[in-house]
């Protein structure tokens, strides 16, 4: 009744839980001239950002002033104020190339007439134009360069599309003596200071830049020649820094970590250093089965020596360089290459879609390294909420994730949470939930990106996630069997048999772990108890291998057996040793297929 609905609208679907109603309701649609006033506003001061202004005697905060407002639904204006400015027709070219203010008949024309007046609306399609400028401006060079190619870096293209209105590109050339300079140190320059893209033929960098300019081609000569100083006295910088920093070994400047300050309550970086030193060989005795002493010491050295590189004057004026410049230095102090490369590779993935550790040793030390600064950080009180996250915490728990699925490692979650908590003074065991919820989550996403359904998900983290691999692992097979056509009816007997057990739990009844051959008086339950005997020890050992699917296939043999059992055999009788019999069996069963997921969590059709 309140929904102002009649009986006859209710409808009745039947799920594996039991039968729902649900009520169909038609709503009647408005003009979209009429609603698109109060969307539009919704739209624009829905949008956040970092940080926002005021301008004049407005109480409105924006990103940038609000100089106009645009809004048209075919050729007619959607009127609407905000920010004390009135919709229109009317907007401007580039403000310095084309600043007149124009008028718009329809949204038709609006990417048109903009381009006009070199304003690029649509990103994809400068992103098109950098891209295929990129390859007009190396085409001279491929005369004596054969392989020329653009360094293509992801992120600083995305900046550079939105940076710009009317991209036109340009190559210049810097001093070749800073070729000397180890690659990173030179892509570092030119990527973060000046915004270039680098250049190379084949592995061999190249004395070139390639730069995206706001604007046309006019004065671009001068504008080339500007760059290239700029660049030139970035690069000596760079020498000198590179210079300094090598007169000095890595273990000299651990000590000097204890002056830079991780945050207030996680200490400083020399503590966490410490920190990692320990955690480490936590990590190395569960991943690696034989004691290899070797590998224990690279793994330790590179702990001890990852966060030095902080304390180097290139890493200060390049912190994008931190780990990678640790790695140069301690090789070309004469490290073991594998301690170097650990050490370059500690703080990896450091972003979405970046590459993972190549090294063993490298993949122990990134694990130990983001899993102190999760839990160091929800224990000093900074949990991610909503889109907040100051500390990259989401970024790092999905790289301990993607670290470990990688590797296939065999991680117990709560171990790792527990010991890694115990390294903090006053550790409080409450955080560690909180941070597993952060896990699920990831966990969650990576399933659903495998095309796994939202209850087969909920099936397989409901019976635990702390075998982050196990759980994927179970999602990943649970996927591939929710197709079977005998699904539905497998499930059916499987939560059937399930629902009793929980039953017998709620009234206390006694479930012991054997069960007495003697005790089986029906014919079906002599036939689900031969069954279990004879496919128990190969499915646990399918299980044990996590061979999720084949296991499945042995279980699926229970189907006919277990709707036999329930149709002839009461298992509730009044005979306490035959019914404790009965649900020891049921429970032995059970068992076997809760080690791949809740299956009463499931909804099937």
């Amino acid at each position: 009744k309140a929904k102002g609905a009649k009986k006859e609208d209710l409808g009745i679907e039947k799920l594996t839980k039991g039968d729902y109603v649900y009520l169909k309701r038609k709503i009647k649609g408005e003009k979209t001239e009429k609603i698109l006033p109060y969307l539009l506003v919704q739209l624009i001061t829905s949008l956040s950002f970092p940080k926002s202004m005021r301008w004049g005697q407005i109480d409105f905060s924006f990103g940038r002033p609000i100089r106009s407002l645009l809004a048209l639904f075919v050729e007619e204006v959607v009127n609407f104020e905000l920010a004390g400015i009135s919709s229109d027709r009317k907007t401007k070219g580039h403000p310095y190339l084309s600043p007149s203010t124009f008028s718009i008949r329809n949204p038709r024309e609006y990417f048109s007439q903009l381009k006009k007046r070199y304003v690029i609306v649509s990103p994809e399609e400068r992103r098109k134009l950098i891209l295929e400028q990129l390859e007009e401006i190396i085409m001279p060079l491929r005369e004596n360069h054969p392989q020329a190619k653009i360094l293509l870096d992801e992120e600083l293209l995305e900046e550079m599309v939105y940076l710009v209105e009317y991209p036109t590109l340009f190559l210049g050339e810097f001093d070749p003596q800073f070729l000397s300079l180890p690659v990173p140190v030179l892509r570092a320059c030119l990527r973060d200071q000046q915004k270039h893209f680098s250049l190379a033929d084949g592995d061999r960098i190249l004395p070139y830049f390639a730069g995206v300019r706001e604007g046309n081609k006019e004065y671009l000569e001068e504008v080339i020649e500007g760059n290239r100083r700029v660049l030139n006295a970035r690069l000596a910088d760079a020498k000198f820094f590179f210079s300094e920093d090598t007169k000095k070994n890595l273990e000299d400047r651990v000590l000097q970590l204890k002056g830079i300050v991780v945050q207030e309550k996680l200490g400083s970086y020399y503590d966490k250093t410490v920190r990692l030193h320990d955690l480490s060989q936590k990590i190395l005795s569960q991943v690696v089965e034989n004691k290899d002493v070797k590998l224990w010491n690279r793994v330790i050295e590179a702990a001890n020596l990852c966060k030095a590189d902080l304390v180097t004057q290139m890493v200060k004026e390049f912190p994008s360089l931190q780990g990678t410049m640790g790695g140069e230095y301690a090789l070309r102090s004469g490290k073991d290459a594998r301690v170097a490369k650990a050490i370059s590779e500690h703080r990896l993935p450091r972003f979405s879609n970046d590459k993972l550790p190549e090294t063993l040793e490298g993949a122990i030390l990134a694990l130990a390294d983001k899993m102190d600064t999760v839990v160091g950080s929800f224990w000093a009180g900074f949990i991610p909420s909503g889109s907040e996250d100051p500390w990259g915490l989401r970024r790092d728990l999905q790289g301990i994730v993607e670290i470990i699925l990688e590797r296939r490692w065999r991680i117990d979650l709560d171990y790792f949470l527990e010991e890694t908590l115990a390294l903090y003074t006053e550790s409080d065991k409450e955080i560690i939930p909180k941070i597993k919820e952060f896990f699920e989550i990831r966990i969650r996403n990576i399933l659903k990106e495998k095309g796994i359904g939202t209850h087969e998900i909920k099936a397989v983290l409901s019976i635990g996630f702390t075998d982050i691999t196990d759980a994927v692992k179970r999602g990943e097979a649970l996927g591939k069997i929710s197709q079977r056509r005998e699904f539905k009816d497998e499930v059916i007997a499987i939560v059937r048999l399930v629902n009793i057990l929980k039953q017998a739990q709620q009234w206390k009844i006694r479930v012991s772990g054997m069960v007495r051959e003697d005790l089986l008086r029906e014919k079906e339950e002599k036939e689900l108890y031969e069954l279990w005997i004879k496919l128990r020890g190969e499915i646990e050992s399918l299980l044990d291998k996590q061979e999720y699917v084949e296991a499945y296939e042995k279980l699926s043999r229970f189907r006919e057996p277990i709707h036999d059992f329930f149709e002839k055999v009461l298992v509730m009788c009044e005979e306490e040793n035959l019914r404790e019999n009965r649900l020891s069996l049921l429970n032995g069963i059970g068992k076997l297929f809760t080690r791949i997921a809740d299956f009463t969590q499931l909804q099937v059709k």
